[in-house]
């Protein structure tokens, strides 16, 4: 068995039925987020084809669940843990009563621990950073809660970043893991816009300095677009990238989620 199949056997999976049937982007449609949300959604994997970003979505009465995570790696053995998360949130969601974001994180993480529990046969990393948002659109309420991936919330021309706690999923599993739940209220009649994104954003190189794009900048252009409809931040989010990186080769896969409520 070669290397990379015998990843493939101990996640669980089959290699055949990823590398040959299953289209990494197919796992992640635009449109079942958009269904739900006036949202937009920016994947760019490094490869151009497969990647280790992924996103997750569940509805729960009037709660709509979504959660960005960032696994470790690149390629088909990192989006094969895009799978396993999305499975395990999943799992987690069909076998536990809480619906609280922090909980609901360490739960993951002890689901993902559990099931690498002996991670000396494997070929790729389990961890994951993510973020959650809980969003109920009928009283304007939403949690949220990270690991490592901050939400930035857009609201009159400015940015509140809410932090994420900054241990990582699925890594440590010998420390105790804890993950803290904020609350947004949002302003009857007053737009507010909601962003996530994966690191590989922020750890573009271009620019006229040829330097990583950084956390500030990031901020920056989001707030710059932000006033305008959700899927014209797109185009103009996908142009920037385009234009920063210019020549540059893509170091990481990137990802970006923005929600317009």
């Amino acid at each position: 068995m070669l290397d990379q199949e015998r990843t493939y056997y101990n996640l669980g999976v089959s290699s055949l039925e990823d590398v040959t049937k299953k289209n990494y982007f197919s796992l992640f449609p635009e449109e079942v987020v958009a269904s739900f949300l006036d949202a937009f959604i920016i994947n760019l994997p490094m490869s151009g084809k497969v990647g280790g970003d992924g996103f997750w979505i569940f509805k729960d009465g009037e709660d709509l669940f979504i959660a960005l995570f960032d696994c470790m790696g690149h390629g088909h053995l990192a989006s094969m843990m895009t799978r396993v998360y999305k499975q395990s949130l999943q799992r987690v969601m069909e076998s536990y009563e809480t619906r609280d974001p922090g909980t609901i994180l360490r739960y993951l993480h002890h689901k993902i621990a559990t099931k690498f529990s002996d991670r000396e046969k494997l070929q790729v990393g389990t961890g994951a950073d993510i973020g959650l948002l809980k969003i109920n659109l009928a009283i304007r309420h939403v949690e949220f809660a990270g690991a490592k991936v901050d939400l930035m919330h857009v609201k009159n021309g400015q940015m509140e970043i809410i932090k994420a706690d900054r241990m990582q999923i699925g890594e440590m599993f010998e420390m105790q893991h804890t993950y803290q739940t904020s609350t947004i209220v949002l302003e009857e009649g007053v737009k507010s816009n909601l962003y996530l994104s994966s690191d590989g954003f922020r750890d573009l190189m271009g620019g006229d300095k040829n330097k990583k794009l950084g956390k500030k900048m990031v901020a920056d252009v989001i707030l710059e677009h932000a006033h305008k409809p959700i899927l014209d931040q797109k185009t103009l989010l996908t142009t920037f990238i385009d234009e920063w990186k210019g020549s540059n080769d893509q170091p990481d896969d990137v990802l970006i989620m923005g929600f317009a409520l």
